[in-house]
């Protein structure tokens, strides 16, 4: 949160559920965005908070659950080995959209994009 006209957006678990997310927006207590599975999700709305976020704070904390892929972006319809629909790729897609707009607006914004789902899946469990 200390870098100017900065983002941080993270992508976590919660492919249906957003349980994960929001427990770790709570835990943080700085997180400005939390994009949960379960919400009716306007992405112009977001992307209009982010730009009045920056002009007001200078920085943002997004977080998304990677569920918010069937919401979000339009699905190809596709199953995978195990038979779940494939969720597109919400963070990558959210990132783009974002700088697309800070570009059209002609305002400065670097986004640090974090995707711990491996570093947290493959951590020994330790409980």
């Amino acid at each position: 949160t200390c870098n100017a006209n900065c983002i941080g957006l993270v992508k976590l678990m919660g492919r249906h559920c957003g349980f994960i997310a929001m427990n770790a927006c709570l835990a943080a207590r700085y997180v400005d965005i939390c994009l949960l599975p379960e919400m009716e999700i306007s992405a112009e709305k977001v992307i209009q908070h982010c730009v009045h976020l920056m002009q007001t704070k200078g920085y943002a904390v997004i977080v998304v659950a990677e569920g918010c892929g069937a919401t979000l972006v339009k699905s190809t319809g596709e199953c995978d080995a195990g038979g779940n629909e494939k969720l597109s790729d919400v963070g990558p897609w959210l990132r783009d959209k974002i700088l697309e707009r800070f570009k059209q607006v002609k305002l400065p914004l670097t986004i640090k994009y974090i995707d711990p789902t491996y570093m947290i899946r493959a951590v020994k469990p330790n409980a």
